[in-house]
């Protein structure tokens, strides 16, 4: 938007002064000030707009990225039933109950995708790649910082392409004898939903965190992501049941039919990059940053 008198500027400049801690203030008046300044930044970066954008690259991208997992997986030599946990742990840390129709159909595609050989695995890294700088991108726009150089770029991208899926595979390595602790408690039904529900969110809060520590290229803390991965992760958890109580009283599944599934993950997908963005802005709302054009 054109502000050739620069009083968009000026307003900027004004509400951001005014969302500063002052000296005295306690540490839960300085916290609802950074999620103020985080609201702040994520209106005046566009971040919904960002969020569309990056919900299509995704919906685009999640099949290519899923193959280029699941081929790195069998040639570590993990077995199936990792590709079973981490579908157990989408579903129930990501997606509404809709999840499991695009869920199987996204695993059926990259079963498929191994077998392409490797250069059709490769063809497919560099979509998985571009999904990954698209994501880069709009995280450097919420810092305010240049990508850098491009050797260093592709670089980083390889090491999240390489490192991402196999520290993921460990976690669910780790994950899986847990829940079959949690399983030995069979009397306490609510109780092991709970735990499972709070693994799976600390999960999710961790693998957030390293998106904000790993793809910016700013300087993130640990405290500045991992208060960003938290928030993102509440927002995604909270997203997941409002769309799931939306969809249980809409009629939306009965107007789309078997096709419902589609737009619904669309859908969560914009819903879910809003609050990972909104997770951003708050790692990056640092004192006297002023947010990004």
């Amino acid at each position: 938007m054109n502000d050739p008198d620069g009083r968009g500027m000026l307003r900027r400049k004004a509400v951001t002064r005014a969302l500063r801690s002052r000296p005295g203030q306690a540490g839960w008046q300085r916290l609802a000030l950074r999620f103020a300044r985080a609201g702040h930044g994520f209106w005046l970066d566009d971040c919904i707009d960002r969020a569309s954008l990056l919900a299509y690259t995704t919906l685009l991208g999640i099949v290519p990225f899923a193959v280029v997992v699941f081929s790195l997986w069998n040639l570590v030599g993990f077995d199936d039933s990792l590709r079973i946990q981490l579908n157990e742990l989408v579903l129930r840390s990501f997606m509404p109950s809709v999840g499991e129709t695009v869920l199987r159909q996204i695993d059926r595609l990259a079963a498929r995708g191994t077998q392409l050989g490797y250069f059709g695995v490769a063809g497919l890294a560099v979509t998985a790649i571009l999904l990954i700088q698209a994501i880069e991108r709009h995280l450097n726009a919420i810092w305010g910082v240049s990508p850098g150089s491009r050797w260093r770029r592709i670089l980083r991208y390889l090491l999240i392409l390489v490192f991402g899926p196999l520290g993921l595979a460990a976690s669910l390595v780790l994950l899986g004898p847990i829940g079959a602790m949690l399983q030995w408690f069979g009397p306490l039904p609510k109780a092991l939903t709970g735990l499972t529900a709070l693994v799976a969110f600390s999960v999710e809060a961790g693998l957030l965190s390293l998106v904000y520590l790993s793809l910016p290229a700013a300087r993130v803390t640990l405290r500045d992501a991992f208060l960003g991965g938290f928030a993102a992760a509440l927002l995604l958890s909270s997203g997941k049941l409002l769309l799931g109580l939306y969809l249980r009283f809409s009629t939306f599944e009965s107007l789309y039919g078997a096709l419902a599934a589609f737009p619904i993950f669309l859908l969560w997908l914009f819903l879910a990059w809003c609050g990972v963005l909104f997770g951003a802005e708050l790692a990056a709302a640092r004192e006297g940053r002023a947010p990004a054009a």
